[in-house]
Parts: C-alpha cells; sequence; structure tokens
C-alpha cells in the first residue's frame, strides 16, 4: 500500500490521558513527567510545522502540497525527536 497520514495525535492523547489517570491513582510522578513531556512534543512538533496531512489541510486548505505534511511515520519520528529532547533536558540538570 502506499503511505499514510493519519492524525496520530488522537492516538497518542489517548493513551497519554489513560497514562495520566493511571499516574495520578499511583502516585507516580515520574510516570506524569513523561506523560506532560509526550504530550508537549506532540504540540510543540506541530507548532514547528511538522503535521500530519489532516492537520495540514486544514492550515494551508485544499490544495495543501506534499512538502507541507509529514506521513504517519514521519510525524511518529518528529515527535518521538521532540520527546527525546525533552526527556533529555531534566536528565542534564
Amino acid at each position: 500500500g502506499g503511505e499514510t497520514s493519519t492524525n496520530s495525535i488522537a492516538s497518542i492523547f489517548a493513551w497519554s490521558r489513560g497514562l495520566a489517570h493511571r499516574a495520578k491513582l499511583d502516585n507516580n510522578d515520574r510516570l506524569l513527567d513523561f506523560v506532560e513531556k509526550l504530550e508537549a512534543a506532540c504540540v510543540g512538533t506541530v507548532n514547528s510545522e511538522k503535521m500530519t496531512k489532516d492537520l495540514a489541510l486544514l492550515i494551508h486548505g485544499p490544495k495543501v502540497a506534499r512538502a507541507q505534511y509529514l506521513n504517519t511515520e514521519e510525524f511518529i519520528d518528529a515527535v518521538a525527536a521532540e520527546l527525546r529532547a525533552r526527556l533529555s533536558i531534566k536528565a542534564k540538570l
């Protein structure tokens, strides 16, 4: 099949909200910190204009160019890079 470009943010936030609830139930500050950084990484990735086609269509309209969006795998990779950066900030302090 061809490449996909779906809204991965919805899936990430569905899991992260569940993990945040678990963190609160277990009083697990490390998990909550991870969840907060994961969600911030998603938002930061989109704010840096790296997004999937569905979001690019909302911003750029129906004539969105392929260069203006990432496929699903590229987007997940971009979020992962952003998350790694956010996780390493605390580790360096």
